[in-house]
């Protein structure tokens, strides 16, 4: 099993040699880093390069982290893949655990964990649930098989704020297989950039618009043959 970890950079300088540490920690090492920098502005795509010299650096104009999760995606030589926001963390075990999962059955397309969150400095203290895990339907615990992408398609370029619950929902709704394990393995980090912060009415437009289509595909689908 040979593992690629995409992380999609946006303007991430302050905390992306934190998250990197965080994958070079793994327990179970990462055969592959493929760091896709979207049009970074503050010099983050120029601290990966000196922070870790191994890693695989794209660089592509802004297009959103769908499009660069993609390019990654496409970059990547592993057959399974994890991937890791740029502002977030990893725990040790993250991969290990995952790996075990997907090893023990063959037939699993892939694997999530839980995840806490914790606030940053910039952060003023609010009824967040700081340090209690919830399961991590997100990438960040995510550990799925190179072909699943293949089967159920790539994150939707189209969309700006919100495209992992929109392809979870259509892959789910077309047969995806996974497990969620009960270990913590990533930590959010909540700041005062967070896309869910400062764009928090688009992102939930564009979650509520993809889990419609996935809705209506589900639908399609029982429908008897004309």
């Amino acid at each position: 099993m040979r593992i690629s970890t995409v992380v999609p950079l946006y303007n991430a300088a302050p905390f992306v040699g934190e998250a990197l540490d965080s994958i070079l920690a793994q327990t179970r090492p990462i055969d592959e880093i493929v760091v896709v920098d979207d049009g970074s502005t503050d010099g983050g795509a120029d601290l990966v390069a000196r922070h870790v010299p191994a890693v695989r650096l794209l660089r592509q104009d802004n297009a959103g982290p769908g499009a660069a999760v993609n390019r990654g995606i496409a970059a990547a030589t592993g057959d399974v893949l994890a991937f890791l926001d740029a502002d977030d963390l990893w725990l040790p075990d993250r991969v290990a655990l995952g790996a075990a999962a997907l090893a023990a059955d063959p037939d699993l397309d892939g694997v999530f964990g839980h995840i806490t969150q914790f606030r940053h400095a910039d952060m003023a203290a609010a009824a967040l649930a700081d340090g209690v895990p919830q399961p991590g339907l997100c990438r960040d615990t995510l550990l799925i098989r190179r072909d699943a992408f293949a089967r159920f398609g790539l994150f939707d370029e189209g969309l700006r704020t919100a495209d992992f619950i929109p392809w979870f929902s259509r892959a789910m709704t077309l047969g995806l297989r996974i497990v969620t394990r009960p270990e913590v393995m990533a930590r959010r980090r909540l700041h005062a950039s967070n896309t869910g912060i400062l764009r928090r009415h688009e992102q939930q437009q564009e979650n509520l618009a993809g889990l419609k289509r996935a809705l209506d595909l589900r639908r399609q689908r029982k429908q008897p043959p004309g």
